[in-house]
């Protein structure tokens, strides 16, 4: 089966989908097994779908320690790229579809977890976009639709490359190996058997492989949905959700727009010294910051305690028996009310 033929069922694959309400990467498992069989049998197929093809799997290998989760991540990159093609092609008309926001956590988290802005560039230029700013990309003039299509094919079978060497790793018992051996292994053997006893020789004659080479940036985050109209700052995880159409700053590039909630004082007592709910409780041996170390104990309330100093003690004794030097007038105004 050759590409222009892939290409064919491909897009038939899409447009059925789109029929019946789903516009979204290819998931006929029929052409998944497929084009899964010729990938495994014929590695150099990726060429004739994508010309750089061999480059985007080095890329995003490069440097990784351990090949499975970053195998992951990389078909996450190529599944996330190849739902921008197919939506520039089956809804040419949805405005949110024209503008890539390179801040949001889809492009952030995915994208560039897993390749190098030089590739990524070159892989939306595929499908018509050209850089507006430093936050965006634009489609300028939309790509031919047969362009589109190829282009999601291409990341199609690229995302089945990296889950049949995934394959291939789990059969060999291990993943802390180059890049380049297991793509030499892939290139050389005609099926996944093949591929496991080609490396199994491999680590069998060299007691130690060379090293990987140093990380190229962090892995992509992986394991959730891809979703591209939520606003990476809507919901947490921004990391989690991969957006591409976010038209707000994420919030690890950008401050919030709006101060942080703060409590009112009297909530933040309740929090800081337990009055109520949930609290935090300081240690004895740690008092927090500005709290008296120890307090007396309170005893028994007294007015006399209120009186000022210097200032004559009043008792309840009888009249006759208050103290003279307050005067006879004093007593006059005592008495009554007594």
């Amino acid at each position: 089966m050759g590409s222009t033929s892939l290409s064919e069922d491909y897009r038939l694959c899409l447009e059925r989908e789109l029929r019946r309400g789903r516009a979204g990467v290819c998931g006929d498992p029929t052409l998944r097994a497929v084009l899964w069989q010729i990938l495994v049998e014929d590695f150099d197929l990726h060429g004739a779908l994508q010309d750089d093809a061999l480059a985007l799997l080095t890329d995003g290998l490069w440097g990784r320690a351990d090949l499975a989760p970053a195998l992951r991540g990389l078909a996450r990159a190529f599944e996330l790229l190849e739902l921008a093609a197919v939506h520039l092609y089956l809804l040419p008309w949805r405005k949110e579809f024209t503008t890539i926001k390179t801040f949001s956590g889809g492009y952030v988290h995915v994208l560039k977890g897993a390749l190098s802005e030089d590739l990524l560039t070159r892989s939306f230029q595929r499908m018509g976009y050209a850089r507006r700013d430093n936050h965006s990309l634009t489609v300028t003039a939309p790509a031919p639709a047969c362009q589109l299509v190829q282009v999601a094919l291409g990341c199609f079978a690229l995302r089945l490359e990296c889950e049949i060497m995934d394959e291939v790793l789990a059969q060999l018992g291990t993943s802390l190996l180059p890049a380049e051996v297991l793509l030499a292994a892939r290139r050389a053997s005609g099926d996944v058997a093949s591929c496991v006893a080609w490396l199994q020789q491999r680590l069998a004659q060299s007691e130690k492989l060379p090293p990987p080479l140093p990380p190229r940036g962090s892995a992509a985050a992986f394991g959730c949905p891809l979703n591209l109209y939520q606003d990476p700052t809507e919901d947490e995880g921004s990391e989690e959700e991969a957006s591409l159409y976010g038209d707000r700053l994420a919030a690890a590039t950008s401050p919030p727009t709006q101060p942080a909630y703060e409590a009112p004082l009297w909530e933040q007592s309740a929090q800081v010294w337990g009055v109520g709910g949930p609290a935090w409780e300081a240690s004895a041996n740690n008092p927090p910051y500005g709290a008296p170390e120890e307090e007396p104990e309170q005893g028994p309330f007294s007015f006399l305690s209120l009186r000022p100093e210097g200032f004559p003690a009043h008792n309840c004794q009888q009249p006759s028996m208050l103290s003279p030097q307050l005067g006879a007038s004093f007593r006059r105004a005592w008495l009554p009310r007594s």
